[in-house]
């Protein structure tokens, strides 16, 4: 516990996989934790680190402003905390932050996040600044795209200028034969958003994430890690296993290039595709937000949450030399979902084998919720899904009788 901070109250805006850590991180300081959600059940709640809970509904952009406007007064928060992509952006959706003056707020400025969120400008940013993008071309009609990916060459990706939005239920769509283009020309047409599409290169690779908080455009900690496993067999989509890594002194000074630029000041994290066979590196995007694999830095002694923290109070935060190399993190929960769809088409060996690997693989690493000192939130996730997932087969088994009697009769006829 840090006396400066017992008993000060937190608001923590939005229920996501590293909102458990900042929950934690913030509890053991000593502050009264109060988590801001629009999930009734959320598995964070049940941590003992949170103090209280509060309601407030996925609603408008004004209509959500209105609501915490109003918890803000209630509960008098020295500090807010916005977690998560979502709450940034109905805070900020007209470009400005009309409740900047009620508390300090633990975030970049406005205007950095904003930019952050367009992957095109910040594309144009890493250009300019001598960091190496793949090559890509913003959506230009059903028409040009077959010659801009000819243009590009196979594999290309397909994304949206925001990250947060989805396409065909997708991060990301990767095109890799004319056969996928012909099929994927067919269905963009029916997109809802055509202007927010861009098409990519595709780089090989992994990722690499470089988690780091800044003041002022000055990096004052830096942690580095790299993504083994997503749940996509493609490698898009959430990161279910990875590893800490040393810190790339390439990667550092790129890092070093866009938050100076920006003048940026809070925690965020960049992501680079990295080649190991050629060195290729390839600036991937910047996420003015917590990742979502903040507790391995965190159980690693680099407090994210709490440097966060100390930077918005403009008190010097606590940083480590350095961190230990080679610890690993671990998502149970996505790992559960994945072989949970995947079972299907899995080898038989396979699937009986993952209930005996995963255990081990989540106890030799540090889960993403996991910890036993505060378990409810991991114990009441798992189990929510496996209740979930037992009541969809039954679901179906009561109606696949149903399904089959009106074919027979039509048979018979």
């Amino acid at each position: 516990m840090i006396a400066a901070y017992a008993k000060k109250k937190v608001l923590v805006l939005g229920d996501y996989r590293q909102t458990v850590t900042v929950v934690r991180s913030l509890g053991r300081a000593g502050f009264r934790v109060v988590l801001v959600s629009d999930r009734p059940h959320g598995s964070t709640a049940l941590s003992r680190y949170v103090a209280a809970t509060r309601l407030i509904g996925a609603a408008a952009p004004d209509r959500y402003r209105e609501s915490l406007k109003e918890c803000i007064r209630e509960t008098g928060p020295d500090f807010v905390f916005p977690v998560g992509e979502s709450e940034l952006r109905r805070l900020l959706h007209d470009g400005r932050h009309p409740l900047a003056g009620l508390s300090k707020w633990v975030m970049p400025e406005p205007h950095t996040v904003l930019r952050c969120f367009d992957k095109r400008a910040m594309y144009h940013l890493a250009a300019t600044l001598g960091i190496p993008v793949c090559g890509w071309r913003p959506y230009s009609g059903p028409e040009a795209l077959g010659r801009d990916v000819e243009e590009l060459g196979f594999p290309v990706v397909v994304k949206r200028k925001d990250s947060s939005a989805m396409l065909l239920g997708n991060n990301a769509v990767i095109l890799r034969s004319p056969r996928e283009l012909a099929l994927f020309t067919a269905e963009v047409q029916h997109d809802p958003d055509p202007a927010s599409l861009m098409l990519q290169k595709h780089a090989p690779g992994q990722r690499h994430n470089c988690h780091f908080a800044a003041d002022r455009g000055r990096i004052v900690a830096y942690f580095q890690q790299k993504v083994l496993r997503t749940d996509k067999p493609d490698g898009t989509g959430i990161g279910i296993e990875g590893v800490s890594v040393a810190p790339t002194p390439q990667l550092r000074e790129y890092c070093e290039r866009l938050l100076g630029h920006l003048d940026y000041t809070g925690i965020g994290c960049v992501q680079f595709l990295v080649d190991e066979r050629s060195g290729a590196v390839n600036f991937l995007e910047l996420n003015a937000r917590m990742d979502s694999t903040a507790v391995l830095p965190y159980r690693l002694g680099v407090d994210f949450p709490l440097i966060a923290l100390r930077i918005a109070d403009r008190a010097a935060p606590h940083v480590p030399e350095s961190y230990a190399v080679g610890k690993r993190y671990y998502y149970l929960y996505g790992a559960l979902n994945v072989w949970l769809a995947e079972r299907h088409r899995q080898p038989l060996r396979h699937v009986l084998a993952w209930p005996l690997t995963a255990p081990w693989a989540a106890l030799r690493s540090y889960d993403l919720i996991l910890d036993w000192r505060d378990p409810l939130p991991a114990l009441h996730q798992i189990a929510h899904r496996v209740v979930r997932s037992a009541s969809k087969r039954r679901r179906r088994a009561e109606t696949a009788p149903a399904r089959e009697t009106p074919v027979e009769s039509s048979a018979r006829s």
